[in-house]
């Protein structure tokens, strides 16, 4: 393991705000991100075996074909090789397809928000499979536009609202409405000078849009006015937030191009005929757009080998338009570790007491725990640790070691409980396992795991509940305790915080280890997502006493000043 100088502005210690003194370890690549329960001694694995192969982000896309002169549309999703081309037909009381248009699904990829035009813009949300569907608003008029796009907040609890200005109209606005309907307004008091609004959200709730043919951003935690970055059309952030890819006017004709965020870099990303409307896939991996110029065919290409040959994902003879991605069901974003155990949209903290039973607290959303609720009982002896969501279906899960060293996944429920465990995998006895979120990058949970003599396991979630072979990403880890926290900084990669037995601190972050603090001895640190709603997530610190503390992350790497957050907790153990 090499070390190397860092320096951070603020950390703290067990009690105190201080000045760190800078320090750097690099532990391998791929440990970018050690989670959510260091409260809980964990026991190895013989590897579990991967499953079958991790769900893959497909195209959606409108596809237009005219027959005996009579334009017809359908809903088309298609892997972006072009196989398993498929239809997809909503369906759902009151639904009476005209024109269905602007599909987007949402962050987790278990619902999908949809535009039916029967003269007005009516907005729909249906299952990720087109059932199920019920209106959200209709007839959605702007006196100077139609309205042609939606995009999900992160939390999936409103729609962003993109307009095209009627003919004679270049003054629009954007708009915003929650999933029950309600609160449908502008975003913004003045109308943007532009013939298309053309709304994208990142994974943190910043925004980019058009005004005229200028790009800008805009961050509603920050407010103030919108950043100009860039000229062109479409434009659309990566998965991570730090680039934005657009359709830009170079010589003579409209190409993908790229910008860092930080810095302002451009690159090409793909060259073609008029490219227009790319959206960058969940994963990051690939770009799809329209290309063509009025043929406007679906067509994809790699987003990380500027210049490879695109694939065109269309049908003969005939047109694309509102081109998307469908999101695996149970994707997990950038920047995201499930918490939310209840379903109320904050994180929560489960807890083992001594005599095995098992419960919940549900966050306040200010930082406190209402009441605990009793979910279960019979776990005298086990291993819990927070997992996120490993079966890929919205909602996070835990894992159980047993005293024989059998390792069980325990999937949560729609009513904030665990369903009936599912054995994972034997052997486990001796090692400590910690759920860190998605390490690499694929969208979905993965595991590590220390075994007796100090070696860092990952073990990578294979998007159906299991997880696959394991490869060896550090050494010389014995006695040390990691936590993960999530999106510690406003990057939104997944850290994790390590406790060594001396008491010092290190956050984790794609590699690399920054010291937060010292006189953590005695402490037991466990990732809570953000318990105060400030948009950075917290750590809890349970002392020997029995004290538990809230250490609200500053969004820099490190914490602010501890907060009592309760008593009473001795013998429990949280994760």
């Amino acid at each position: 393991m090499t070390r190397r100088t860092s320096t951070i502005r603020t950390t703290s210690t067990a009690g105190t705000t201080v000045r760190p003194r800078g320090r750097r370890r690099a532990l391998g690549a791929a440990l970018a991100v050690l989670a959510s329960s260091a409260a809980l001694t964990a026991t190895g694995a013989t590897p579990a075996q991967a499953a079958a192969g991790a769900p893959k982000p497909r195209v959606v896309f409108t596809e237009y074909k005219t027959v005996d002169g009579v334009r017809h549309s359908s809903i088309i999703t298609v892997n972006t090789d072009g196989t398993d081309r498929r239809t997809l037909v909503p369906s759902g009381p009151g639904l009476t397809p005209a024109d269905i248009s602007g599909v987007s699904y949402s962050p987790d990829g278990l619902r999908m928000a949809f535009i039916n035009n029967d003269g007005y813009g009516d907005i729909w949300v249906a299952d990720a499979d087109g059932r199920n569907a019920r209106p959200v608003r209709m007839d959605v008029d702007e006196p100077d536009g139609w309205l042609t796009g939606l995009d999900w907040t992160p939390d999936g609890k409103q729609l962003y609202l993109s307009f095209r200005g009627k003919p004679g109209h270049d003054r629009l606005r954007i708009m915003r409405v929650n999933l029950d309907g309600t609160g449908l307004g502008y975003v913004f008091a003045s109308p943007e000078r532009t013939w298309d609004t053309q709304v994208d959200v990142a994974w943190d709730g910043r925004i980019t849009f058009l005004r005229g043919s200028t790009i800008r951003t805009w961050d509603p935690r920050v407010g103030g006015e919108p950043q100009q970055v860039a000229y062109g059309l479409h434009p659309t952030f990566s998965p991570d937030g730090e680039r934005l890819a657009f359709a830009a006017y170079v010589d003579g004709a409209y190409d993908v191009r790229a910008r860092v965020l930080d810095g302002g870099a451009e690159y090409s990303l793909s060259k073609g005929k008029n490219v227009l409307f790319p959206e960058w896939s969940p994963d990051g991996s690939q770009v799809a757009y329209l290309s063509g110029g009025t043929e406007q065919q679906a067509t994809v290409s790699s987003a990380t080998a500027p210049g490879s040959t695109p694939k065109n994902l269309s049908a003969p003879d005939t047109t694309a338009a509102d081109l998307s991605w469908v999101t695996p069901r149970g994707w997990s974003p950038h920047g995201t570790f499930r918490h939310d155990y209840s379903g109320d949209g904050r994180p929560d903290a489960l807890a083992l007491d001594s005599a095995g039973v098992l419960w919940r607290y549900d966050g306040s959303g200010g930082g406190a725990f209402k009441p605990r609720v009793r979910i279960g009982w019979g776990w005298k002896g086990q291993r819990f640790t927070a997992a996120g969501d490993l079966g890929a279906d919205g909602r996070p899960d835990a894992l159980v070691q047993d005293a024989a060293g059998v390792l069980w996944r325990l999937d949560g429920t729609a009513t904030g409980g665990f369903a009936p465990k599912v054995k994972l995998g034997t052997g486990w006895k001796d090692y400590k396992v910690t759920g860190v979120g998605d390490l690499t990058g694929d969208g979905y949970a993965d595991i590590l795991a220390v075994d007796a003599v100090g070696a860092v396991w990952q073990y990578p979630g294979d998007g159906h509940g299991g997880l696959q072979s394991r490869r060896r990403v550090g050494t010389g880890y014995t006695g040390q305790r990691f936590t993960g926290v999530g999106a510690f900084t406003r990057g939104g990669h997944q850290n994790y915080l390590g406790l060594f037995p001396s008491g010092d601190l290190y956050r984790y972050e794609r590699g690399a280890a920054y010291k937060v603090g010292w006189g953590w001895k005695g402490l037991t640190l466990t990732g809570a997502g953000d318990l105060s709603g400030d948009g950075v997530t917290d750590v809890l610190a349970l002392d020997t006493a029995g004290v538990l503390w809230r250490y609200d992350g500053d969004g820099k790497g490190g914490m602010k000043p501890r907060v009592k957050a309760g008593w009473g907790y001795k013998g429990i153990s949280l994760f």
